[in-house]
């Protein structure tokens, strides 16, 4: 029995053994894994400030090529990586996937193994070394939202800092994991709203996100627009790169918007060149895959960085905020271009370290790391 009728007629179907997903496709979106997860880990190195107890440490008055810089990394291009995930999600979700109640559900069982556990054991864990740091003076100052999780605990307040029903989980970049596991649930009304009202629903959902009016918290607005882009791909049975004719253009497109982006970065019509610079963006992205392919070497290890892009993602944070923390409180921020220093140096310095220990979990207990990546 059909559970997806608005895909069922499509050709060719996907099954597990045709899947419409090509080599080149393929080898693209694995070059698409790490890369964007430094454009994340910079956007939440942004802040120039941070708390530490009852104070607020750091140095707020950085000169003017520093703030262009970290507008241009933190907030222009590292803020294409969301809308390019979820666009992948959307498009590898539905990639493969028979329209029956029995693929839909293989497609479920599957989720929950690469979302849903380790969105849990991430959630957990971080849950439990906040709260853990506050039974020390030495740590505490350090975890600060432990103290109001202490403060009003109720048994609500833990499962809402775990599951983010009303807040970000308390591993508070897994809000994405979060909107995406909602999606999956939703896929079949994607499935359909695509089938029958695909432009309607694009704009107005489009309409919401740069206008900053969606109606819900979860799933957010870009999280839709993209995931749903995505979908429709895959449900056309087109590769997401498809789109490489746009690329030039786009690249036109998008580079003056950047621009244009960091320089009235604070205007008040800044959100609607930014949020539809990135659609470009994304666009410009998935284009240059293309040139990066022709470099055999920057190919291999891009690729070969891919299978850690997830435990980099999920475990960067608290371990990001922590070192920013400690830099700020016992370095000298005098200097003209320290602060710009820190900025580029630190989400490095954890993005090394994430890889290198990625590879000896890998050797050592390649198992349990299976687990709490996804099976990545």
């Amino acid at each position: 029995m059909a559970l997806l009728p608005c895909i069922q007629d499509r050709k060719p179907v996907a099954t597990p053994q045709t899947s419409p997903i090509d080599n080149d496709t393929s080898l693209r979106l694995k070059l698409l894994r790490f890369a964007p997860i430094i454009g994340v880990i910079y956007v939440h190195a942004y802040g120039k400030t941070t708390s530490y107890g009852s104070e607020t440490i750091g140095r707020a008055d950085v000169n003017a090529l520093t703030d262009f810089i970290r507008v241009l990394i933190s907030e222009g291009l590292g803020r294409i990586a969301v809308p390019l995930f979820f666009l992948m999600a959307g498009y590898l979700f539905f990639a493969n996937l028979q329209p029956t109640m029995e693929g839909y559900l293989a497609k479920m069982r599957s989720r929950v193994r690469t979302l849903f556990v380790p969105f849990i054991f991430w959630n957990a864990l971080v849950l439990a070394i906040i709260l853990l740091a506050q039974a020390s003076p030495v740590t505490r100052p350090y975890f600060n939202e432990g103290a109001k999780l202490l403060s009003e605990g109720t048994p609500y307040k833990y499962l809402n800092a775990l599951f983010g029903f009303t807040r970000y989980p308390v591993a508070y970049h897994f809000w994405f994991i979060r909107d995406l596991m909602v999606m999956v649930l939703l896929a079949p009304l994607f499935a359909l709203i695509l089938r029958y009202a695909a432009l309607p629903f694009y704009l107005a959902v489009y309409v919401c996100w740069v206008g900053n009016i969606w109606p819900v918290l979860v799933p957010g607005d870009a999280s839709v627009f993209f995931f749903a882009a995505g979908a429709h791909f895959a449900l056309k049975g087109k590769s997401l790169f498809a789109l490489d004719r746009f690329g030039k253009a786009a690249l036109a497109v998008y580079l003056p918007l950047l621009i244009i982006d960091v320089v009235w970065y604070e205007a008040w019509f800044n959100i609607y060149l930014h949020r539809t610079g990135l659609i470009a963006g994304v666009l410009v992205v998935l284009y240059a895959t293309k040139l990066i392919m022709r470099n055999e070497r920057m190919t291999r290890w891009l690729v070969g960085l891919g299978g850690s892009s997830f435990f980099v993602y999920a475990a960067h944070e608290p371990l990001l905020g922590t070192l920013r923390t400690i830099a700020y409180r016992y370095l000298p921020l005098e200097g003209d271009f320290t602060m710009l220093l820190l900025y580029l140096g630190i989400p490095a310095l954890v993005m090394v370290l994430l890889v290198l220990l990625h590879r000896l979990l890998s050797l050592h207990f390649p198992r349990a790391l299976g687990w709490v990546s996804g099976g990545r």
